[in-house]
């Protein structure tokens, strides 16, 4: 028997091996040589792995996403040893978008390994379904399946946004490939490996006591690790840096649901520790799933009891960590500098744990929880950020205010915000709509703004003075900490923390694998924060493997060149909303609170600094801009607009487009018929709450 096919020890395993031997054999002999350009090489060009086998026999060729090159079925126990051996679905250099079928599928397999090679050019390099005990070690991806990017370095088209809800048919291997898939599987072990040029790497889909560990997925466009209905796994040592595929610096910021870890419907009882998730979409993304959403009972379940350790997260596109329809997660120190929008994002998450962490320099909120119940947050170092503490519960026709509502509970309430440091926040508390919060022991270095103050009262007592509760807030040597405050009650401190604290104070780690380093600046890495995202077509810049930068993509068609004048202006909900009192809102932007010359609209505000001026809500736009026709007759032209919230287009002082109403990012599109030479362009905008979005283009049909 060859060496590469060599049995486990003490597995009892020689049957087993015979069988593994004469069906690796079986199934070279009887492939066809023939396939072209995307066939991989002979395996006579690796001798040592398959020293048996004759000479000139290629693997079988995939042309459907369902074919395999090689099939492992019924095995209990063995090796299957690909080291110095390159298998391939299509050529190093061919699209990855074209990649179809699985370089090896594994079926109901028990104790084998997969050991060393490289694959690539395939929809998933390794698939495995109904297995158990199986080790993948050692093996390279290179060049797996992967969307082309729509988005480009200035603008992010909505249609790149992943839709991960639906995987109970296989849909996320079907749509989007992996490097590794496994379905079904319990104890599968993934370790040592390396992948480059896919969009994701390991998926988990309703599998149990996995183990991934000390392996680099980075520069993906999709999830470094992505898990479905996966329980009871340890995720470690990891570096899965750079998933990300929405994201330009100081111009949009979209996570279109990339991560470096995914978690889905009904994930329990995982352990992340110690994992390199840098620059992604998201550093960790664990959403309830529609299963929750759907079944509306009081039993149903999230993604609930995972413990998320000592993970390297910064540079997030989005947040750095996102959890939403769960209960009972444990967010423990964690580096979480640098995120765009939040540090710990919860959405209708209750009793999380966020203790320990470093949240520093976001853009959005270092914590924002809403329409979340008694969570602890607890002896983190907040500091530097846009919004310090959000808490908070608003008016969501979604949840809220839908089916969800009538069997969970929705409300903001019941929170313990206990010794943590904020210093230097522009607003350290943004409290709104939020029941029986406790504060204690929290020390404040209060940003620039002045603390604002509305309908603060005790829980349960209304007779204390609103002087008095607002020193519940903890506010250091008479001053109150910076920020917004508003239908708000809170709790005396009494004197005795809730027994969590000191359970989550004294928690220890379990016993987990792994001893990869996760600091980047530890393995020589390092190269800076979000400025070093680059978009191209497949997906981010791999900049540590010399890959050459992408070239740029404009977006705007004829605007691409224009230069927009710009301004800002902060608007009011009851005396200038731009939908009931128009004439208002313009005079209102007769006094801007922000102006800039701006060369491509891919967000409202075109650049960080607008923000921080005007803010996320309540504010509006109007810019002007000219652009010329080189045809030399009239002729169609196409204009797109992506908005959310109103928009209005006027070419040559006509309007062309308008959607002047509150909604979600959708795209607005209008054909125009326009004259050679030059013409006027006018933006009329307005953001009401919530997510924003606006970019504009206009091509020759």
């Amino acid at each position: 028997m060859p060496d590469s096919l060599r049995t486990c020890p003490n597995r009892g395993a020689r049957s087993a091996a015979a069988r593994l031997s004469a069906l690796c054999l079986t199934l070279l002999a009887g492939c066809s040589s023939g396939g072209g350009e995307a066939l991989p090489a002979s395996l006579e060009e690796a001798p040592s792995a398959f020293p048996r086998l004759s000479q000139g026999l290629n693997l079988r060729p995939v042309d459907r996403i369902d074919q395999a090159a090689f099939t492992l079925e019924g095995i209990n126990g063995g090796v299957f040893d690909l080291t110095g051996v390159e298998l391939r679905g299509q050529g190093a250099g061919a699209r990855i978008d074209t990649a179809l079928g699985y370089g090896i599928l594994v079926r109901r397999c028990h104790g084998i390994t997969i050991r060393g090679g490289v694959l690539g050019g395939y929809k998933g390099c390794i698939v495995l379904e109904d297995s158990s005990d199986v080790t993948i070690e050692g093996v390279r991806f290179d060049g797996w399946y992967g969307q082309r990017l729509k988005s480009t370095e200035f603008a992010g088209d909505p249609t790149d946004s992943l839709s991960p809800h639906e995987n109970d048919r296989g849909e996320w291997l079907e749509n989007y490939g992996a490097a590794i898939s496994a379905t079904n599987c319990r104890g599968l072990r993934v370790h040592s490996c390396r992948g480059r040029r896919g969009q994701n790497g390991v998926l988990l889909t309703r599998s149990q006591d996995c183990e991934v560990y000390d392996n680099d997925f980075s520069f993906l466009s999709g999830w470094g690790v992505g898990m479905y209905r996966s329980s009871e796994c340890v995720v470690a040592h990891n570096v899965l840096d750079y998933c990300v595929r929405g994201y330009s610096h100081g111009r949009y910021w979209q996570a279109q649901r990339a991560a470096g870890i995914l978690m889905l419907d009904g994930c329990s009882k995982n352990l992340v520790v110690r994992n390199s998730a840098t620059h992604c979409g998201d550093g960790v993304f664990v959403h309830g799933g529609q299963g929750i959403i759907k079944d509306a009972s009081a039993t149903a379940a999230g993604c609930d009891q995972n413990i998320f350790a000592e993970n390297d997260l910064r540079f997030s596109a989005a947040s750095s960590v996102e959890i939403a329809l769960s209960d009972r997660n444990a967010v423990l120190r964690n580096d979480l500098r640098g995120a765009h929008q939040h540090g710990v994002l919860g959405s209708y998450a209750s009793r999380m744990i966020v203790l320990g962490n470093r949240i520093e320099q976001v853009v959005g909120g270092g914590v924002t929880i809403a329409h979340g119940q008694e969570c602890l947050i607890a002896d983190n170092a907040i500091a530097r950020n846009e919004i310090g503490l959000a808490l908070y519960w608003d008016e969501d026709p979604e949840f809220a205010a839908g089916p969800y509502s009538r069997v969970k509970d929705v409300r903001s309430r019941d929170h313990f915000v206990l010794e943590n440091s904020f210093e230097d926040n522009v607003v350290d508390l943004a409290l709104q709509r939020s029941t029986g919060l406790t504060f204690h022991g929290n020390e404040y270095v209060p940003g620039t703004r002045a603390p604002y103050l509305a309908d603060l009262t005790c829980e349960g007592d209304e007779s204390f003075d609103q002087g008095t509760v607002k020193r519940w807030l903890d506010a250091p040597l008479g001053a109150i900490p910076s920020g917004n405050v508003s239908e708000v009650s809170m709790r005396p401190w009494v004197g005795s923390p809730p027994d969590m604290l000191a359970v989550w104070r004294g928690y220890s780690l379990p016993p987990f694998p792994g001893a990869q380093e996760i600091r980047a600046e530890e393995r020589d890495e390092f190269r800076g924060g979000l400025e070093t995202i680059l978009l191209g077509e497949w997906g981010p810049w791999d900049f540590r493997s010399g890959a050459p930068r992408p070239p740029r993509r404009k977006p705007g068609g004829l605007l691409v060149d224009s230069v927009w004048d710009a301004q800002w202006f902060q608007w009011e909900l009851e005396g200038s909303d731009p939908r009931t009192r128009e004439a208002a809102w313009r005079q209102r932007a007769s006094r801007p609170d922000a102006v800039a010359r701006v060369t491509t609209f891919t967000n409202p505000w075109s650049s960080d600094e607008v923000r921080r001026v005007v803010g996320a809500e309540f504010f509006g736009l109007i810019a002007n801009s000219t652009f010329t026709c080189d045809r030399s007759t009239r002729a169609s032209y196409v204009l797109q607009v992506r908005s959310d919230d109103g928009v209005r287009i006027l070419i040559d002082g006509r309007p062309v487009l308008e959607d002047w109403t509150l909604h979600e990012a959708r795209r607005g599109e209008q054909l125009v018929e326009l004259e050679p030479g030059e013409h006027s362009i006018r933006l009329e905008y307005f953001q009401v709450q919530g997510s924003a979005a606006l970019s504009i283009d206009l091509s020759p049909r």
